[in-house]
């Protein structure tokens, strides 16, 4: 791996840290990252692969925090899923802006 510049060195504080991988591929993100993470037991993550690297992120929570606000208007106007997608469907729904 090549070395980082001595600016990008100040700007991208690199913490490695070796870990073991156990049975079914699993492994233990340390304590230290798992805080300043905010990563807690059942937190979704994403894992892809990035070349020779292995990439761990927390989840992306947009898609989550949509799907719940969903579920709250649906609740809201008694409404179920089906209703919401035809009318959606239809177009025969009124906008409003602030």
């Amino acid at each position: 791996m090549s070395e980082l510049k001595p600016a990008l060195q100040k700007a991208i504080p690199l913490k490695t840290k070796k870990v073991r991988v156990w049975s079914k591929g699993q492994l233990t993100i340390p304590a230290d990252i798992r805080e300043s993470l905010g990563i807690k037991e059942n937190t979704i993550l994403e894992v892809f692969q990035a070349g020779r690297a292995i990439v761990i992120t927390p989840e992306k929570m947009l898609l989550k925090e949509l799907a719940s606000s969903v579920r709250e208007e649906i609740k809201k106007y008694d409404m179920d899923l089906k209703e919401l997608l035809n009318g959606l469907r239809a177009g025969n729904h009124k906008y409003e802006t602030d």
